[in-house]
């Protein structure tokens, strides 16, 4: 075996640590678990001299590649950074929503998420909390899947949430898309600058659920 070669497959191992340490990173950012980031402080601390000659390793790269290693560096040492904006049913809904379509246009208006409110532009307005994460292949009613409501993967997340009324013991007010009538549970599809909005006149949502609960499914886009 050559010099060179000896050389080469002795960066090719470091290579492959760095990588290694890379996917384990990118595993503890993505799980977002408090027992995990605990795990993951105490590993960084018992591993620190390990890492530090990785970041020191990463320095001595050529500058386009150095690049792509900031994020393990600011890992290894500690440093926050920003992570970038989930896809699909994982980002988080804020701001306005306008109309994708006519029927939306006529029914709705627009929608602006605030916290957890859904707010129309006829003034209605829903407040909401957390119910449970379904799938687009589950059923909404019997035979009926959000998939093929929504035209969505059968592994969609479709975000389900209880409508609650504003003033706790008190009746939640009728709305005009569940043909005044009050709503007590919403599911959500997001995906890109797309919102697709169901609400329901039952609080649970499964195969069990009578279809006439369904009150009617609304498109929006990002404004």
């Amino acid at each position: 075996m050559t010099a060179a070669t000896a050389r080469s497959q002795t960066a090719l191992k470091r290579l492959a640590g760095a990588l290694s340490f890379v996917c384990l990173v990118l595993f503890l950012l993505a799980i977002e678990q408090r027992q995990t980031v605990a795990a993951w402080e105490a590993i960084r601390h018992e591993a620190a001299p390990a890492a530090d000659r990785i970041v020191a390793w990463a320095g001595r790269l050529p500058a386009a590649t150095a690049d792509a290693f900031e994020g393990v560096k600011a890992a290894a040492r500690g440093e926050s950074r920003p992570v970038a904006a989930r896809r699909g049913s994982d980002a988080v809904l804020s701001g306005e929503y306008g109309p994708a379509d006519v029927a939306t246009r006529e029914a709705a208006g627009s929608l602006t998420f605030v916290a957890a409110e859904l707010r129309f532009e006829t003034g209605e307005r829903l407040r909401t909390r957390p119910l449970r994460i379904a799938f687009g292949r589950d059923a909404f009613t019997p035979g009926q899947t959000f998939a093929a409501r929504l035209n969505a993967p059968a592994d969609a997340q479709i975000e389900l949430r209880e409508v609650v009324a504003p003033v706790r013991g008190r009746a939640a007010a009728p709305i005009s898309l569940c043909g005044g009538e009050p709503a007590h549970a919403a599911a959500l599809l997001h995906r890109g600058s797309r919102v697709d909005l169901m609400l329901f006149r039952t609080p649970t949502i499964g195969p069990d659920t009578p279809p006439s609960a369904l009150c009617g499914v609304w498109s929006f886009t990002a404004r």
